[in-house]
């Protein structure tokens, strides 16, 4: 597994000021280190924006990008795109939290599948 290679993780955010954080957290505590993290807040009118700068005023590898109106989820993981800078992406949802090797398992699959070609 090639730990150097950075993952980006885009999160589209609507209306999850009660989730966030713990989302953020669970990958922020995962085994695998090299991540970014894209919070793409999608004008959700309450305090989820407030949350998502607070958070990436937090964490150096957290970015808060917002929607310049509300366009929905699919537009939304598509602008986390534009972002992106790591080798490896993914996707999690504001109200998912996940356990601490999540992304290092996903990395190990995809190197091992690349080892074999």
């Amino acid at each position: 597994m090639e730990a150097n290679k950075k993952v980006s993780i885009v999160i589209p955010v609507y209306k999850a000021a009660d989730t966030i954080t713990r989302c953020v957290e669970s990958l922020e505590n995962n085994t695998y280190k090299n991540l970014q993290i894209i919070l793409v807040e999608d004008c959700s009118g309450d305090q989820t924006i407030g949350v998502c700068r607070k958070l990436a005023d937090m964490y150096d590898n957290v970015l808060c990008v917002e929607n310049d109106q509300n366009h929905g989820v699919s537009y939304t993981r598509n602008h986390g795109l534009d972002y992106a800078e790591g080798t490896y992406l993914m996707f999690v949802d504001s109200d998912d939290y996940v356990v601490e090797d999540y992304v290092e398992t996903m990395v190990t699959a995809v190197s091992d599948t690349e080892d074999e070609k």
